[in-house]
């Protein structure tokens, strides 16, 4: 399973090998199709629902609901709160997961519901 967004000061227990921190991941400016982007990232299908509140951990007045939420496309995993952070903050998504998005013409694709299930398995390591 591929990842994105799981970023070592987010606060899940396990993090993808190795250990990324945000800020090396930091944009200087927004993509040019960022709402786009962001849309893909928000219409993803929710694996975990996680009820809670956030702190942005570039900007910490700020809060974010339901940030630790885990989302799919059926082949990338990613937390909810990385299209706040790429909205946000310009966070850099992996050069595969823009390119599959961008070739989906942002478009999220049907996906099985085993397969889905079989996701959530994967999903439970990264949301507690």
């Amino acid at each position: 399973m591929r990842t994105a967004g799981m970023f070592v000061e987010l606060g899940q227990t396990r993090h993808p090998e190795p250990p990324q921190s945000i800020a090396d991941h930091v944009g200087a400016e927004p993509l040019e199709d960022a709402g786009l982007v962001t849309q893909y990232l928000d219409n993803g299908y929710l694996l975990i629902d996680m009820m809670d509140v956030q702190r942005d951990v570039l900007d910490p007045e700020q809060e974010i609901l339901s940030g630790s939420s885990i989302l799919t496309d059926g082949e990338w995993l990613w937390r909810q709160d990385l299209s706040y952070y790429v909205r946000r903050h310009h966070v850099t998504l992996p050069p595969e997961l823009l390119a599959t998005i961008r070739e989906r013409q942002y478009t999220i694709p049907p996906v099985g519901e085993e397969r889905l299930i079989a996701l959530t398995g994967d999903a439970e390591h990264f949301a507690f």
